[in-house]
């Protein structure tokens, strides 16, 4: 009966709220600006502005791939001379 005299503290709340963050969505919206951009200069020469984003884009684009070509060599090598170990060992 006493624990009632007293002020109990409330539980605080639990205020999370969630972000989510799409890459290609924002590669797609960066991508179709720059279309616009390009659109509105009509024929005339391009600016600088747009040329940097067009070559952010494609070193953005092929450093990927050029990575993952990277590390799928070296797990093949380290694979292959782990099978030339596992082959001297087994059959001499």
């Amino acid at each position: 009966m006493i624990r009632f005299l007293f002020k109990q503290p409330k539980p605080k709340r639990f205020d999370f709220k969630p972000r989510f963050y799409n890459e290609r969505k924002e590669q797609l919206n960066a991508r179709i600006e720059a279309v616009k951009k390009e659109l509105q200069m009509e024929s005339g020469p391009s600016s600088a502005g747009a040329m940097r984003s067009r070559m952010q884009t494609a070193w953005r684009e092929g450093s990927g791939d050029r990575s993952r070509r990277r590390s799928n060599k070296v797990v093949f090598l380290i694979a292959g001379l782990l099978a030339v170990i596992a082959y001297l060992l087994l059959y001499r």
